[in-house]
């Protein structure tokens, strides 16, 4: 099912790229691309799920957060040190590979339990979980400009944004499942909120 979304959602996207002016081209390239690497992160996760016995919720708060925050991570990466260190395209392209994964992931997920889903869950699968996805690639690519620059960091710098983000990632979907879970749906909002109000004021 997971490829049939990604042809019946990528296609569409992949055919308009060609008609967009060269920085609109690029987003909504990044947009497809968090959208593919969710159908690999949900491949890799399936096989972890199954390796290691784990439930659904065991998977979301341990291995799946690490898988999905270096595949959302490696198009930025790859970005930052091989095309281009501007801080604001690279944000801008963080959060699209982010929200292109939060996207596929969504549309797999109402399809999966179609039966369970309502209002309330696509408003908090379309806001919070989507801007979770967004932000936590953002830290990386708001941290590599710097780390790039600094050889004696780079890799240990590389590891430790990505932990950030895997970390943030994992809080989110741990308090997600518990009774704090309207901690976890506001976390992201208030985080963006808190980037717009340091752009703005910048």
């Amino acid at each position: 099912m997971v490829y049939i979304l990604m042809i019946c959602m990528g296609v569409p996207l992949l055919l308009l790229i060609p008609m967009l002016e060269k920085q609109s081209r690029l987003l909504l390239g990044f947009v497809l691309g968090g959208m593919v690497l969710a159908v690999c992160a949900y491949e890799i996760n399936s096989v972890v799920c199954a390796l290691f016995s784990l439930s659904g919720p065991e998977l979301s708060i341990t291995a799946a957060p690490i898988v999905e925050e270096i595949l959302k991570a490696l198009p930025v990466l790859f970005f930052a040190l091989l095309v281009s260190d501007d801080r604001k395209l690279i944000l801008q392209l963080a959060m699209a590979s982010g929200i292109g994964f939060a996207i596929l992931e969504n549309a797999f997920l109402l399809i999966t339990y179609v039966d369970q889903v309502d209002i309330a869950w696509a408003v908090v699968r379309g806001i919070s979980t989507s801007l979770s996805h967004g932000i936590c690639t953002m830290i990386v690519g708001n941290g590599i400009v710097y780390v790039r620059k600094q050889k004696k960091l780079f890799y240990t710098g590389t590891f430790a944004l990505l932990t950030a983000s895997m970390t943030l990632h994992a809080i989110f979907n741990l308090l997600i499942q518990s009774s704090y879970d309207y901690i976890a749906l506001a976390l992201p909002i208030v985080l963006y909120l808190l980037y717009w109000v340091t752009k703005l004021r910048s």
